[in-house]
């Protein structure tokens, strides 16, 4: 079990203590997932994509992010194969944003799949070629924690939604 603790400073001279839980059980990653992605409509906004994460994350590894002991953040990480994992989906509550908590959940799930011999990670996200502000900035967080664009493809979400493939070795 990945348990770890760490503190998050956010001006106010008090540090929040966060920590970051592997959870195991499917019912309680489907209920953060639910919770999370319905609190994120600029980037979770068509219901059909919600209800398949939140079944979808039951055959992940899934990692969450609690403040006290309320989720502010997750993500859901795949096996493609055995040199190969993607994350399935990330989210963030937006008034934690920009505080480290992505990056930590990303350094867990990295140094637990080096642990398992894995060498690339990868992500897919909206791709460049559309102009959604948010999705700019979620390819600008991808970039600086050292994902690479791969290829931008039409094929797995249609035309008017490109799918950009990032990947990182680790």
């Amino acid at each position: 079990m990945v348990s770890k603790i760490w503190r998050l400073y956010r001006g106010r001279g008090n540090a929040d203590v966060i920590t970051i839980n592997k959870l195991l059980c499917n019912e309680q990653k489907s209920n953060i997932t639910n919770y999370i992605l319905r609190k994120l409509p600029e980037w979770f906004g068509i219901e059909e994509a919600i209800c398949e994460y939140v079944n979808g994350v039951k055959n992940s590894d899934f990692y969450v992010a609690f403040y006290l002991d309320i989720p502010v953040g997750f993500i859901s990480v795949r096996s493609n194969n055995k040199y190969t994992s993607e994350i399935y989906v990330i989210g963030i509550l937006k008034e934690y944003h920009n505080q480290g908590i992505g990056k930590k959940l990303l350094e867990t799930v990295q140094e637990e799949l080096i642990k398992n011999n894995f060498k690339i990670l990868m992500v897919k996200t909206l791709g460049n070629s559309h102009p959604d502000k948010n999705y700019k900035s979620t390819r600008e967080f991808y970039s600086a924690v050292g994902f690479y664009p791969l290829e931008e493809i039409k094929e797995i979400w249609g035309e008017k939604n490109p799918c950009l493939i990032m990947i990182k070795n680790i």
